[in-house]
C-alpha cells in the first residue's frame, strides 16, 4: 500500500514538473536564450559561443582573484582591528579586476559585433546580461 502510494506521487511530482518547465519555456522546452540564438545563422551561432567561451576562459584567473580579493577584503573588515589603507587598498585592487573583466566582455562584444548584420546585432544586444547594477526588466 505504502509503495503504491510513492509511486502515485512520484508520478504527480514529475508530470507537475513537466509541466512547469513546458510553460516556462514554451513548446519544446527551449529557453528564451536558446530562441533568440537559433534566429542567428548556424555559423554566427557558433561565433558567439566560441567568442564567449574564449572571454570567460581569459576571466577565469582574474574571477579567482576576485574571489580571493572580496574574501580578504570580507576579513580585513571583520578583524578585530580595522586597517583602513588596507581596506582601501585591497578595494581599489578590486575595482582593476572588475574593469578588466569589464573590458573583456566589451572586447568579445565588439568583435561579434563586427562580424554581425544590423538585425543580428538587434539579437545579439538581448543575449547580452543586463549591465551590472540594472535589471533586464528596466532596460
Amino acid at each position: 500500500m505504502a509503495v503504491s502510494a510513492l509511486v502515485v506521487v512520484i508520478s504527480m511530482w514529475a508530470v507537475a514538473h513537466a509541466s512547469d518547465a513546458t510553460k516556462r519555456w514554451g513548446a519544446g522546452n527551449r529557453s528564451p536564450r536558446q530562441e533568440l540564438l537559433s534566429q542567428l545563422p548556424a555559423d554566427k551561432e557558433m561565433l558567439f559561443h566560441q567568442t564567449m567561451r574564449e572571454a570567460r576562459e581569459k576571466g577565469a584567473a582574474i574571477r579567482e582573484q576576485i574571489r580571493t580579493l572580496r574574501e580578504e577584503i570580507k576579513n580585513i573588515l571583520v578583524a578585530d582591528r580595522f586597517d583602513e589603507a588596507l581596506f582601501r587598498g585591497k578595494k581599489k585592487s578590486l575595482g582593476a579586476l572588475l574593469s578588466q573583466m569589464r573590458a573583456n566582455r566589451e572586447a568579445a562584444v565588439v568583435t561579434l559585433a563586427k562580424q554581425f548584420t544590423a538585425d543580428e546585432r538587434k539579437i545579439l544586444a538581448e543575449l547580452l546580461p543586463p549591465e551590472p547594477g540594472r535589471h533586464r526588466h528596466l532596460r
